[in-house]
């Protein structure tokens, strides 16, 4: 296989480390990036290499290229899980931000050694460099700064960009990742109400798309549906005062529902879906159809807790391989099956959420789960215009974000499966 070039920006290294490890792929990752270059040797779902100044500034700004060269790789003094190596960069990125005079504690780096150095190094370069590292920005907008007031020092101890307005004009500068909107007291809401539903409409049609959280409001039916209808996600009855154990709740469950929005931008955000389907399909150019549908279920169990990758016959779907189901496995699949079939032909990933009760028992049912498996989704295989096989997910995995990527990729890799004789007429 030939070295495999593309571009950060369209593929992170968080993606990139995902489908190297789903192929068991080993060989050299070279970084070119505004730092510089860095070098990863990768085997085995590890990595080593240097974190130098050139790989925290190309993973924190997304910004260079890449290129991947297989080969058997040397031994090295430190192999590291990749989700070790990308913890370690992530915390130096932040600690880009936060020096120990702004939040009066030294960075967390982790175990990583030298990390000051680093660090001074990277900030000196970055002061040449018009590429600011991406903070998700978070704008909470409220006529009662009291809740807030510990939370935003915590919050932007967690690398988030959060800062808090008097009144709903939407603010100057980077898009917004998350905006909160605390409803004023009830007098001057009836003065202004429309002002601040036009914020949660503008933070909601912004590109990309803003997640909107609403606080209070909750006597106001009217409200509630206008809330809800100009984008609102989630929304939470405003605390009754600043101190006592509910306001220690209120901060505890907004800050959880605000990490968890967080999370499904970045996922939603790192790499576009067909950066990452063209290096899978490179990466297993020359691969054998067992060793596809292998990296298949490996990187599809990244998004899901338990998955099940299955032929599409005439008289019925073949069990290829599954991960994640504890009961006895299921080999072969009767057609006609609600789910399964509207994937056969729409061409299209069905979530199972949206059929009726009915026809997702049936599924639970055929692949073994005695639950109602209301989160399941099931995703067709294509070979040109034919469905050859079809892949059900179970259970999201925490923080896998959209499924976007997933599906784009799948689609496109039914002609790897070896599959040819399988397809229906």
């Amino acid at each position: 296989m030939n070295a495999i070039l593309g571009r950060l920006t369209d593929l992170g290294l968080r993606e990139l480390l995902k489908v190297l490890t789903s192929a068991h792929a080993e060989g050299t990752l070279d970084l070119d990036g505004p730092g510089g270059s860095a070098q990863f040797l990768i085997r085995q779902g590890h990595a080593a290499g240097e974190l130098s100044t050139a790989a925290v500034l190309a993973h924190a700004t997304r910004s260079g290229t890449f290129r991947f060269r297989p080969a058997s790789v040397s031994e090295s003094a430190e192999w590291l899980p990749q989700e070790e190596l990308l913890a370690r960069l992530d915390a130096l990125a932040r600690s880009l931000a936060y020096t120990p005079a702004e939040n009066g504690v030294q960075p967390d780096t982790g175990s990583t050694e030298g990390a000051g150095d680093v660090l001074a190094e990277m900030r000196g370069l970055l002061d040449d460099i018009p590429l600011p590292i991406d903070k998700p920005r978070v704008v909470i907008v409220t006529g009662d700064p009291r809740p807030y007031r510990t939370l935003l020092p915590q919050w932007r101890k967690r690398g988030w960009d959060a800062i808090s307005l008097d009144g709903p004009e939407w603010p100057a500068g980077p898009p917004v990742a998350l905006a909160i909107v605390h409803l004023p007291a009830s007098g001057r809401l009836a003065r202004e109400r429309e002002r601040w539903l036009t914020f949660a409409e503008r933070a909601a049609a912004q590109q990309p798309p803003a997640a909107v959280m609403w606080v209070g409001g909750f006597n106001d039916p009217w409200l509630r549906h206008q809330a809800i209808m100009a984008g609102a996600e989630f929304m939470l009855q405003a605390p009754p005062g600043e101190t006592g154990e509910t306001m220690r709740w209120f901060r505890e469950e907004l800050t959880a529902v605000a990490d968890r929005a967080i999370a499904r931008k970045i996922v939603a955000a790192e790499g576009d879906v067909s950066a990452l389907r063209e290096f899978f399909i490179a990466l297993h150019a020359d691969a054998p159809p067992a060793e596809v549908r292998a990296s298949l279920l490996r990187l599809a169990s990244s998004y899901f807790v338990r998955g099940m990758l299955m032929t599409v016959g005439d008289s019925g779907f073949d069990l290829l391989g599954a991960f994640g189901f504890t009961a006895r496995a299921v080999t072969r699949l009767s057609r006609g099956i609600a789910a399964l079939e509207a994937a056969v032909v729409q061409h299209e990933a069905v979530a199972v959420r949206d059929l009726p009760r009915v026809e997702r028992v049936a599924l639970g049912q055929a692949v073994g789960v005695r639950s109602d498996p209301r989160e399941a989704v099931v995703f067709p295989l294509l070979d040109g215009t034919h469905c050859v096989a079809l892949f059900v997910g179970d259970q999201p995995q925490p923080h896998s974000g959209s499924h976007d990527a997933l599906a784009a990729l799948l689609s496109r890799t039914g002609a790897l499966l070896g599959l040819q004789q399988s397809r229906p007429s």
